[in-house]
C-alpha cells in the first residue's frame, strides 16, 4: 500500500509541473494572456465573468462589468467551477494572478482527471493512463482552445469528459450499475461549466449507445441511466431553472447564430492545418491525425473494440467537416453549437484513447522522445502566436478597464439590443422636463445616483441598467417597484424634490429554491457515492 501511495505522489507531481510548463508563457509573463484583435477569442468576455463572480451568491447582477450596464450574464452561462478563480483572485489580492494559478489548476485537474479515469473504468496500467492523459492535456485543439480563444468554460469541462465518457463506456460493458453516481456528477459539472459541451456529450452518449446497441437488452442499464439523468438535472437545477424563467419573461438575445456550414471545416484544410499543427487555428494536431491513419490503414487487423472507436472518431470528423449536411440540422437546437469544429474534442477523445494503447507498446526510450518533442512544440506554438494588436490581461489594472470598456450585446434582453448605444453612454430618459440626475456612483452590486425632480408630480426614470427579473430598486432607503421599459431597461417612478435612488439584484424566488434543491441533492449523491465507495473498498480488503 506504501508503495502505492507514493507512486501516486510521483504522479501526481509529474503532473503538476507539466502544469506549471503548460502555461509556462504566462507564469514568465514573456507571453502574458492576452486578447489578440487578429485571433478574437474569449478571453474579453471570460476576465469580466471573472470579475462578476465577487458577491455572485447574493447578487446574481454586478454593475461594473461590461461596460456598467449590468448584464445578466451570470443567469445565462454557468458560472460554478468558475468561482474557484474568484477565491484565488481574493486569497492572491489580485485576479492577474487569481486566473493565471486558477488555469495552472484546471491542467493539473485536466492530468489528473484523464489519468484516474483510465485507471478506474478502463482498468488500464499507470503507463498507458498516463500516456491518454499526457496526449489528451497535450493535444492541438486543447492548446487552441487555451492560448488562441481562451474559452475558459470549455476548457473547464474538458477536465470531466474523459471521466464521463469511461464511467458511461463502463457501466454499459462492465454492467456497473453504480456509476450513475459519477456519472451524474460528472454531467452536472460539465453543465456548470459550458452548456454547449453538455450537448456534445449527450450527442456521443448516443452514438456510443447505437454502436454497442447489444449491451442496451439490459434493463438495469437503463434504470441507472434513467436515475443518473434526473440526479443530474437537480443538481444542476440552480443553473437551469433560474435561466429558462428569465427567457420565459424576458426576451433575451442569445450568443451569435451563425451559419453552420460556413464554419465547418473543409477536409483538405483541416489535414493540411493539422500537419502544420499550431494553436492559430482550431485544427487535430499531428498525433491525431497519425492516429486516424494508422487505423484506417490497419484496420483490418484491430481488435474489434478498436475498431468501434476508430468509426466513432471518423464520425465525429465527418460531423467536423463541410461533407456533414449541417444545412439540414440549421433551424434545429444544433445552432447554438455555433462551429462544427467544436467536435474534434471529441475525435480527440477518441483517437487519444486508442493512441494510448497503441503507444505504449513502443520501447520506452521512444515514448520518452515523442513526449519531449510534444512538449518542446507545444512551446513554440505558443510563442507562435501573434503579438501585434494583442491586449495584454497581465495586470489588475488592465482588468479593470476591459471590465469597464467592453461590450458584449450577448444576454440583453431583446429590446436592448436595439437600444445598446443609449444605454452603454449611461443615458438617462425622462418623461417630462425638469429633471436632472446626480451623483451617479457605480459599484459592484449597488448603481445608485439622486435624480431631482422639480416639478409638482411624479416622473418616470428609464435607468440604463438592463432589466432582469429580480432588479430592485431603492428611493430613500424604501423599497420602489420597478418595470422595464421601452429599451429593455430598468423604469421607476421618482416622487417630486429629491430622491436618492439604488437599484440592486437579488435572486428570484423560484432561483433561491432551485439553489436550494440542487444543494440537497448535491450533498445526498455525494453522501451515496461516498459510501459506495468504502463499501467497495471494505469488499476488497476482506
Amino acid at each position: 500500500i506504501m508503495r502505492r501511495i507514493l507512486r501516486n505522489i510521483w504522479i501526481n507531481l509529474f503532473f503538476l509541473l507539466l502544469s506549471i510548463y503548460y502555461e509556462i508563457t504566462f507564469i514568465m509573463n514573456n507571453k502574458p494572456l492576452a486578447y489578440s484583435t487578429t485571433l478574437n477569442g474569449d478571453q474579453l468576455f471570460h476576465i469580466n465573468r471573472l470579475h462578476g463572480l465577487s458577491k455572485v451568491f447574493t447578487s446574481p447582477i454586478v454593475f461594473d462589468n461590461y461596460h456598467q450596464v449590468g448584464n445578466g450574464v451570470n443567469y445565462f452561462y454557468p458560472w460554478l467551477t468558475f468561482y474557484p478563480a474568484e477565491l484565488l483572485s481574493k486569497l492572491l489580492h489580485s485576479e492577474a494572478r487569481g486566473i493565471i494559478v486558477f488555469l495552472v489548476i484546471v491542467t493539473y485537474l485536466t492530468f489528473s482527471v484523464a489519468y484516474y479515469s483510465c485507471k478506474i473504468y478502463l482498468n488500464w496500467n499507470a503507463k498507458k493512463s498516463i500516456l491518454f492523459s499526457f496526449l489528451w492535456t497535450f493535444s492541438s485543439y486543447r492548446g487552441v482552445n487555451f492560448f488562441n480563444r481562451t474559452d475558459i468554460g470549455e476548457l473547464l469541462a474538458t477536465i470531466f469528459i474523459p471521466l464521463v465518457l469511461m464511467s458511461f463506456i463502463s457501466l454499459l460493458k462492465d454492467k456497473k450499475y453504480k456509476n450513475w453516481i459519477v456519472l451524474a456528477i460528472g454531467m452536472s459539472l460539465i453543465m456548470l461549466s459550458h452548456i454547449l459541451s453538455t450537448l456534445m456529450m449527450i450527442i456521443v452518449f448516443i452514438l456510443v449507445m447505437i454502436m454497442n446497441s447489444n449491451y442496451l437488452k439490459d434493463i438495469k442499464i437503463w434504470v441507472s441511466l434513467i436515475i443518473s439523468a434526473v440526479a443530474t438535472s437537480l443538481m444542476t437545477m440552480m443553473y437551469w431553472l433560474p435561466m429558462i424563467q428569465q427567457q420565459k419573461y424576458i426576451g433575451i438575445s442569445r450568443p451569435a447564430k451563425v451559419t453552420l456550414y460556413d464554419w465547418a471545416l473543409d477536409m483538405g484544410n483541416l489535414i493540411n492545418r493539422s500537419f502544420n499543427n499550431n494553436y492559430l487555428l482550431p485544427n487535430l494536431g499531428i498525433m491525431v491525425i497519425m492516429v486516424i491513419l494508422l487505423g484506417i490503414i490497419k484496420f483490418n487487423e484491430l481488435k474489434n473494440i478498436d475498431k468501434i472507436i476508430m468509426v466513432q472518431s471518423l464520425i465525429f470528423l465527418w460531423l467536423c467537416t463541410k461533407y456533414f449536411p449541417w444545412q439540414l440540422l440549421q433551424e434545429t437546437f444544433f445552432n447554438y453549437i455555433q462551429f462544427p469544429w467544436r467536435f474534434i474534442i471529441v475525435v480527440t477523445l477518441f483517437t487519444s484513447i486508442l493512441g494510448a494503447k497503441w503507444i505504449s507498446k513502443l520501447n520506452s526510450k521512444y515514448i520518452f522522445i515523442l513526449i519531449v518533442a510534444i512538449c518542446i512544440s507545444h512551446y513554440a506554438f505558443v510563442l507562435g502566436l501573434p503579438e501585434k494588436n494583442a491586449l495584454k490581461i497581465n495586470s489588475d489594472q488592465s482588468i479593470e478597464n476591459i471590465c469597464k470598456e467592453y461590450t458584449n450585446q450577448d444576454y440583453y434582453p431583446k429590446a436592448a439590443t436595439n437600444n445598446s448605444k443609449s444605454i452603454e453612454n449611461k443615458e438617462f430618459i425622462f418623461n417630462s422636463k425638469n429633471v436632472s440626475i446626480a451623483n451617479l456612483k457605480i459599484k459592484a452590486t449597488e448603481y445608485s445616483f439622486t435624480v431631482l425632480n422639480n416639478n409638482t408630480h411624479k416622473v418616470t426614470v428609464d435607468v440604463p441598467i438592463l432589466y432582469y427579473l429580480g432588479i430592485k430598486a431603492d428611493s430613500n432607503n424604501k423599497l420602489i417597484s420597478t418595470n422595464v421599459s421601452k429599451r429593455g431597461t430598468v423604469s421607476i417612478d421618482v416622487e417630486k424634490g429629491k430622491s436618492k435612488i439604488t437599484v440592486y439584484s437579488e435572486y428570484t424566488r423560484l432561483a433561491k429554491l432551485a439553489q436550494k434543491i440542487s444543494l440537497i441533492s448535491s450533498i445526498l449523491i455525494l453522501i451515496i457515492g461516498i459510501v459506495n465507495f468504502y463499501r467497495k473498498r471494505y469488499i476488497r480488503l476482506e
